[in-house]
């Protein structure tokens, strides 16, 4: 009887099917696999976002102003020195000479405006009786 069996094709219509089932079935499982991975780490992941956001906010916060939370006024950052600019350089000689410039420039005009009303003065003092 055992030679009345005939030998097994391997490469049946059905086997072919049958291994490209196994093959897509293997596939889903590792995918699941991912997926299930994923929804693991995912409170973890949002866990160390929402740790890393309040640390900027903390950091954030320590080199403002130390105000009031409650306060509805701003916090005065006028003399802060900021990232954008160098900390190392100050700017307050150019800002004597500005000033100084303005002075002179002040004085020069007013000068003008006295002499043009001495001008005016005296063709006004010429054209009326008196």
């Amino acid at each position: 009887m055992a030679s009345r069996r005939r030998p097994s094709k391997s490469n049946t219509p059905l086997d072919e099917r049958q291994r490209m089932l196994l093959e897509e079935q293997e596939k889903v499982r590792q995918r699941v696999e991912q997926l299930n991975r994923v929804l693991e780490e995912a409170p973890r992941i949002k866990a160390e976002r929402v740790r890393a956001q309040r640390e900027e906010l903390l950091t954030d916060r320590s080199t403002r102003n130390h105000h009031r939370l409650n306060s509805t006024t701003l916090a005065d950052t006028r003399f802060e020195q900021s990232n954008s600019r160098s900390t190392g350089c100050t700017h307050r000689r150019p800002l004597k000479a500005e000033k100084r410039q303005t002075r002179l420039i002040f004085c020069a005009l007013l000068f003008v405006l006295l002499l043009l009303v001495v001008w005016l003065l005296s063709v006004w003092h010429g054209q009326w009786p008196g």
